[in-house]
This record gives C-alpha cells, structure tokens and sequence, in this order.
C-alpha cells in the first residue's frame, strides 16, 4: 500500500475528484508520491450527495453492479433494487442481482422470479449453509464488481466467504427497526483472488440518481422500454397519456405495479433534477 496526497493543482479543481476506483497518474516529489492526474472513468456508482446538489461517486470504474437483496432480516426492499438495476441498466453496467439468506424462507427463487422473467441475472447465495458461493466466485473473477444493497443484508459476510482473510465486521440486525446496521462506513476496493477487485460499499438507505435525462429513464426498465413504440405519442411518459401502452400493460397486470411505480419515481425525480 503507497500513502499518497493530491498534488495541489489537481486539489484546486475539486478535493474530492478521487475515488474508490479510480485510475490515476503519480509523481514523485519531496519524498512522497502525488496524484498528478485522475484518468477518465468507465463506469461509476454514483448519486446526488445528501446534503447538496452534487454528484457523490460511490465507485469508480465498475463494470459490474451486484445487487444484494436479503431474503429475510431485513425484508427485501424492491424499490432499492429497482432503482439500482435502473442506475445499472442507465449507465452500461452488467448487473447481477443476489438473493442472500435464502435458508431463511422457502422457495427462495420466487422471490426474485419476475426480475428473471425479464431476463436479468439473478442467483440465491447463503453464506451460512455455503449455496451458490461457488457460483458467485465465478462470476467476481476478472471483473471490477461492487456489491451494494441495504444495511444488514450480508454483503460483508458474502465477501469475507469469498475473499480469505478479509475479515470485514459483520452487523446485527437492529430489533427495533429490523433494519441493518451500518458496519461498512466507507467504500473500499479489494483485490480478488482470482483476478479483478470487489468493492464493498456502505448500506444505501438513500439513493436518488444524478444526471438522468427524463427521456431516458425508462431505459433503465427494460418492460418499459420495450412497450414505449407502441404508445401513441413517441415522447410518451407513460403517466397519464392517451393511447399508452405502457399504462394499459399495468392495467392487465403484464408490468408489475411496483415496477411502474419505481419507474414514476425515478422519473419524477428527473424532471425536479434531483
């Protein structure tokens, strides 16, 4: 591990230009190595930061986003998971989508089903009773691959099983809450065994996308997306217009409501520049 400090042109232009993936250029000077220049990204985790309008890049250089989602302890919050394949799916990204603690509740799969129906990755994984951890092993290897997802869903455990020696702290589920507690408190990139890096990230409670065209979201909803030409109007926002396909697919239950619901979200959100 080398200790290094921005040079301070680079920490003129904005002190928190570096981040957890990044690629950069160094120098050396007084006895100490600098970043003289952050090379171009491809491929970012990013949000609005919380407290003001600005991007906050969670990490950098990702080509694969995998989403852990816990069968129980805490519930599964789809909505997360929507928002997260959409930020994906927007930004080029390979997703994968893991249902952990699957010995927890029965019929597991069923829980991910319609997310599979419409052709996204997804696998079961118990870090407990050791499924689908050779599955996801393979699939780490030779990629750059952040997992994200609630506080308390196992994303530590899950690395600490496939990185030896790791030994990232592990949380108890809040009783009162039945939320996760925040035992990752800074994203950090990890060397994997078999070639590439994985990245944990801390437990998102709060993830609203930056930088979205409006007239965009909508790829992030693959559904969606497919049923746009049919609508009447080819700038159609599938809200309240005539003709809408989009719509009439809810209606008959073809696109799940929740779906549409992240989707009106993410959208409105968008048009506020959120």
């Amino acid at each position: 591990m080398v200790q290094v400090s921005l040079r301070g042109r680079v920490k003129k232009i904005d002190s928190r230009i570096v981040s957890v993936g990044d690629l950069v250029e160094l120098e050396a000077a007084d006895d100490e190595m600098r970043i003289a220049r952050v090379l171009p990204r491809e491929g970012a985790l990013t949000r609005h930061g919380v407290s003001k309008r600005r991007e906050q890049v969670i990490v950098a250089n990702v080509d694969q986003l995998a989403v852990v989602v816990a069968a129980a302890g805490p519930a599964p919050d789809l909505l997360m998971v929507d928002r997260l394949v959409a930020l994906a799916a927007l930004d080029d990204i390979d997703c994968l989508i893991i249902l952990n603690k699957s010995d927890l509740i029965e019929d597991a799969d069923s829980v991910l089903s319609y997310y599979a129906r419409l052709g996204y990755d997804t696998m079961t994984t118990s870090v407990k009773q050791n499924i689908g951890i050779e599955n996801l092993a393979d699939r780490l290897t030779d990629r750059v691959t952040v997992l994200t997802g609630q506080s308390g869903v196992g994303k530590s455990s899950l690395l600490n099983k496939l990185v030896p020696g790791l030994e990232l702290r592990v949380g108890e589920i809040s009783e009162k809450r039945g939320r996760g507690r925040h035992t990752t408190v800074a994203s950090a990139l990890y060397p994997y065994p078999d070639g590439g890096y994985v990245a944990d990230t801390p437990g998102l409670q709060y993830l609203a996308l930056w930088g979205v065209d409006p007239a965009h979201v909508s790829d992030g909803f693959s559904e969606i997306a497919a049923l746009g030409p049919d609508c009447r109007f080819a700038d159609c926002k599938h809200r309240a217009e005539p003709n809408c396909a989009v719509q009439a697919a809810v209606s008959s239950g073809a696109i799940a409501a929740r779906r549409y619901e992240s989707y009106l979200r993410l959208l409105a959100e968008a048009e506020d520049g959120r």
